[in-house]
C-alpha cells in the first residue's frame, strides 16, 4: 500500500512539472519577412566583387617612381655601388659616383636604363643595373561621380582602380559600369582611360585593373543618361530610354532655345578613352533628309547658337555693348 502511494505521488509530481513547463512548442519554422529588394542588384554584385578583389590583385609593372619611394639599386659588376636611396621631392636620388640622378616619373626598368647609361658614359663598360622599389609612396587620387563617398584618398603602394573605388565605398546605386581614369602627363597632356567594370569583375579581365598614379582622377558617371548642353531650354542630364535618338533627347531637355542653331548640333562619344565628335544637322533630321542617330549611354549633345539671334537676344536683355547700352522698355 505504501509502495502504491509513492508511485501515485511520483505521477502527480510529473503531471505538475509537465503543466508548469507547458506543452511542447510547435516545430513549425518561423517565417521571416522577405528582405527588401535592392534598387540595383547589378551594382550591388559589382560592389561585392570590388571589395573582395581590391588590394589583392596584381598591378602591372608600369608604376611610376615618385617622391618618397625607397629604391633598392644593385650593380652586379660592382657590389660596392649597391645602395638604397629615397626619392626626394625633386624626383632625384643620390647615387655613388653619379651624385644626384633624376629618376622620378620613370618605371623601375626605365630607371635601370638611365643609371646604366650614366655609369657606361663615365665609369664602366656594359654594367648590369637592377632597380627594385622597396617601399612605395602613398598616392593621392580623387574619386568622383556616382560612388558612395566621393573624395580624395591616399593609396599606399601600387594602387589600382579597384583599390581607389573600394576606398570610396564602392559604386553608388545609380552608377554606370564604366569608369574613367583621367591622367595628366607633361609630354602627352591629359589622357582618359576607359574601364569596363563588368569585364573587369565579371569576366576577370585583370588587364583592366589599371594602376593609379599620383594625381589621377577616377570618375564614375551615372548609368543610363546622356548630357544635353548648349542652346536648349533645360541643359543637363537626360535619362536615356531604349533607342532614344538625338532629337528625342533634345525634346526631353525642353527643346531648342530661341537662339539655337538647329543645323549646328554636335554629338560627342567616348570611344575607348578617345572623344569622337560628329556634326549633326537637326533640321535635316526633322525634314526626313537624314536619319536620326540612336544614342548610347554617356553620349554628350551640344546645340550651337545662332550668332545673329544670340546678338539680338542679348540686346533684348539690356546688356551693355560699347559704346552704347540698350535697355528694355
Amino acid at each position: 500500500m505504501r509502495h502504491n502511494k509513492i508511485i501515485l505521488l511520483l505521477i502527480v509530481a510529473a503531471c505538475f512539472i509537465y503543466s508548469a513547463c507547458g506543452a511542447p512548442k510547435s516545430t513549425q519554422p518561423i517565417v521571416m519577412p522577405s528582405a527588401k529588394r535592392e534598387i540595383n542588384k547589378e551594382n550591388q554584385e559589382l560592389n561585392r566583387k570590388l571589395i573582395q578583389e581590391s588590394f589583392s590583385t596584381t598591378v602591372s609593372d608600369d608604376y611610376l617612381i615618385g617622391p618618397g619611394d625607397l629604391l633598392d639599386i644593385q650593380v652586379l659588376e660592382a657590389p660596392d655601388l649597391n645602395t638604397q636611396a629615397r626619392v626626394t621631392t625633386k624626383n632625384s636620388i643620390s647615387f655613388p659616383l653619379l651624385g644626384s640622378v633624376e629618376i622620378g616619373g620613370l618605371t623601375a626598368q626605365e630607371a635601370e636604363t638611365r643609371i646604366t647609361e650614366l655609369l657606361t658614359e663615365k665609369y664602366m663598360n656594359d654594367p648590369h643595373v637592377v632597380v627594385a622599389i622597396k617601399e612605395y609612396r602613398s598616392q593621392r587620387v580623387a574619386v568622383i561621380g556616382s560612388v558612395k563617398n566621393p573624395g580624395t584618398y591616399e593609396l599606399l603602394g601600387k594602387g589600382s582602380i579597384l583599390d581607389a573605388l573600394a576606398l570610396a565605398g564602392g559604386l553608388g546605386p545609380d552608377a554606370s559600369n564604366i569608369a574613367y581614369v583621367t591622367r595628366k602627363n607633361s609630354t602627352t597632356g591629359e589622357k582618359s582611360i576607359k574601364v569596363d567594370l563588368s569585364e573587369l569583375l565579371d569576366e576577370g579581365d585583370s588587364s583592366l585593373n589599371v594602376p593609379i598614379h599620383m594625381g589621377d582622377v577616377v570618375y564614375i558617371p551615372e548609368a543610363g543618361v546622356v548630357y544635353v548642353d548648349g542652346a536648349v531650354q533645360k541643359p543637363g542630364t537626360v535619362p536615356i530610354e531604349d533607342n532614344m535618338t538625338i532629337s528625342q533627347a533634345i525634346t526631353a531637355a525642353g527643346g531648342l532655345s530661341r537662339v539655337a542653331e538647329d543645323s549646328d548640333v554636335r554629338l560627342m562619344r567616348n570611344n575607348n578613352g578617345k572623344m569622337e565628335m560628329t556634326e549633326i544637322d537637326l533640321e535635316q533630321i526633322q525634314n526626313g533628309q537624314t536619319s536620326d542617330i540612336v544614342l548610347e549611354d554617356q553620349d554628350v549633345i551640344v546645340v550651337g547658337k545662332n550668332a545673329i539671334r544670340n546678338f539680338f537676344d542679348t540686346i533684348r536683355l539690356g546688356l551693355f555693348f560699347p559704346p552704347f547700352s540698350v535697355g528694355v522698355q
